[in-house]
């Protein structure tokens, strides 16, 4: 469009257009523009209080947990989180459900307006945080959760003024180009989000790591709470979920499956620990019915049992690790039929060699994004690897029902690689 006309957003599919096209921008990271474009937005104070979530892997597996939590405890919460699944809406919850088309179009027509004005806005991830804010703002939120981005110390939701409590999950080698390749390098870019007078909570992990953020946490005169899964004890598993009991809360329920949720849970339990020593009261009763309550698909998700058929994001190797682990624990010495796709700037290398451990064979196909390897790429490295049979499908359709196939009624499927092939994967399921 002509510079100095602000663009209109009729549908749905106008918006789609727009923030897609977006994407097509280099990163350029920096939080001036956020700074001006939400002063502008009125909202560089905005009118509710916030809680930051940061890592490598389970930032939103602990932010949905979490907002669970808080509207259970009767709190208007706003949840944002990235990437989404399927439709932008999903990065935007408020009270637990996702926006509407309406309020979609709504928010991203004003701040579409606000970065014309002040010469344009190129990173899709700032718009969409923006959209976040003024969201929240203009629908009463009491509470937001904000999954950060890339980074932390850089990124666009990193903008606030001290949140209630911040959260760092666990951290590994991922985003190497912008974000460093040693743990000390990636946590001193996590750490970025503590600010004084707040809380940060991690998960128990490398040591090097929480040296790091405990020193950054000094420095910035923000309180350090290490989150120990040790808390829980584990009292059955199943695909569905597990049950617990807490030091603290007692017996608890968390629908989602694998061991590194329990750490993710942990991290849940402190914060809110953190925010009850602030004031807020969310009692006994709301972490249990919230945890209970809790949805984040695509993560070891259970989608059919005839075959078993898992379904996980994972897309980089410590996401896969934990899900090849999870599926050792739930069939062991099963041999599995792995669907998968990934994206060229990911360590594909390692994610196939974790892989292949159970693999019976491949199937191999082509996400929808630019930056996705092709399916013969990927099934030239497991052969040329490996030595597995692998077979490529040009249709994520055909890729679903050949692994089916191959897995036979009472075999095993997993599906995993990127979270864009986890959504078209997802989505054959839900036609049914």
């Amino acid at each position: 469009h002509r510079k100095g006309m602000i663009m209109r957003f009729h549908s749905f599919d106008d918006v789609q257009d727009h923030l897609d096209a977006l994407g097509l921008f280099h990163m350029d990271f920096g939080l001036d523009r956020m700074r001006n474009a939400l002063d502008a937005l009125g909202l560089l104070t905005p009118p509710f209080v916030t809680v930051q979530i940061v890592g490598t892997n389970g930032k939103g597996s602990t932010a949905s947990m979490l907002s669970s939590v808080l509207n259970h405890a009767g709190l208007r919460c706003g949840l944002y989180t990235s990437p989404h699944l399927q439709r932008y809406n999903e990065r935007f919850q408020i009270a637990g459900e996702p926006i509407s088309d309406e309020q979609l179009i709504q928010s991203v027509q004003r701040v579409q307006q606000v970065c014309e004005q002040l010469g344009g806005t190129p990173i899709v991830f700032e718009v969409l945080t923006l959209m976040a804010f003024e969201l929240f703002a203009r629908l009463d939120c009491q509470i937001a959760v904000l999954e950060v981005g890339i980074g932390g110390r850089l990124d666009a939701t990193n903008c606030i003024p001290s949140p209630q409590a911040a959260v760092v999950t666990q951290l590994g080698l991922d985003h190497t180009e912008t974000l460093g390749d040693t743990i000390e390098q990636i946590a001193w870019q996590k750490g970025g989000i503590a600010k004084p007078g707040s809380c940060l909570v991690m998960a128990a992990q490398q040591e090097e790591a929480m040296e790091v953020v405990w020193q950054i946490c000094r420095q910035e005169d923000c309180a350090f709470c290490v989150a120990d899964p040790k808390r829980m004890q584990l009292l059955s598993s199943t695909l569905k979920g597990q049950r617990v009991l807490d030091e603290h809360f007692g017996e608890l329920l968390i629908p989602l499956a694998g061991e590194h949720q329990l750490k993710n849970a942990a991290n849940v339990l402190c914060a809110v620990e953190q925010l009850a020593q602030r004031g807020w009261k969310i009692p006994v009763e709301a972490v249990r019915e919230g945890l209970a309550a809790a949805k984040w698909p695509a993560r070891f998700e259970l989608l059919d049992e005839s075959p078993y058929f898992i379904l996980d994001g994972g897309h980089n190797p410590q996401c896969v690790q934990a899900a090849m682990d999870a599926l050792e624990r739930f069939f062991p010495g099963k041999k599995a039929v792995i669907l998968t796709g990934m994206m060229q700037d990911k360590d594909t290398e390692k994610m196939l060699e974790q892989m292949a451990e159970p693999a019976a064979c491949f199937v191999c196909l082509h996400p929808d994004s630019p930056r996705a390897l092709s399916a013969e790429q990927l099934a030239q490295q497991v052969t040329k690897r490996f030595g597995l049979p692998a077979f490529c499908c040009e249709s994520i359709a055909q890729g679903v029902a050949l692994a089916r196939e191959k897995a036979g009624s009472d075999g095993l499927v997993c599906a995993l690689g990127s979270l864009y092939l986890a959504a078209e994967v997802r989505a054959q399921f839900e036609r049914k």
